[in-house]
């Protein structure tokens, strides 16, 4: 086995172990207790969770520490202060990418996204990017991908921060209002 596929090998492994962490939380009502622990400082764990939102091992366990807090908080308030942990993690992400380029390379050319590139540029559709990438990040999805097409525009951290904030906000909102609409 090459290193590439062990490394995806061992990446699917690790998202699996998250995805079964994140249902034995929900199952065992661990989750709760955790809320119940730290209501007091609910700011904090709305931010924290938050953070939690944007990467592939931790969104899992994200999502069901959100469900949880729904259905004790306001859902405002939890996007709003989750919404800016995650863009904070989005923004150190993205500053160790641009940092990185050699890696952005080494990634684009592993994803193939060189011949993605040409023929977006071919077809004149080349906004297509950053607009998918703009969707992953305010879905629960892992926000890593959708940042590495983000990051690779030249925007400004400003301009990314209010991106990454009003689409990761807008994405926990979506995840919180029902599960608050249903208790």
């Amino acid at each position: 086995m090459d290193e590439k596929a062990k490394k995806l090998t061992f990446d699917l492994f690790v998202f699996i172990l998250s995805l079964s962490v994140a249902w034995w939380i929900i199952k065992s009502g661990v989750v709760h207790q955790i809320i119940d622990n730290i209501l007091p400082f609910q700011f904090f764990a709305e931010f924290v969770t938050g953070m939690l939102y944007t990467s592939f091992l931790t969104s899992p366990i994200s999502v069901a520490m959100l469900l949880s807090l729904a259905t004790e908080s306001n859902p405002i308030i939890i996007a709003l202060l989750g919404g800016l942990g995650a863009a904070s993690m989005d923004l150190l992400m993205v500053k160790f990418f641009r940092k990185n380029t050699a890696d952005i390379n080494e990634a684009s050319h592993e994803l193939r996204l060189q011949r993605i590139n040409k023929f977006l540029k071919t077809w004149n559709i080349e906004f297509l990017v950053p607009l998918l990438g703009a969707l992953i990040i305010a879905s629960p999805f892992p926000d890593e991908i959708g940042l590495l097409m983000l990051g690779a525009s030249k925007l400004k951290y400003r301009d990314l921060a209010i991106i990454t904030y009003l689409l990761n906000t807008a994405g926990i909102l979506l995840i919180v209002t029902p599960i608050n609409l249903l208790t």
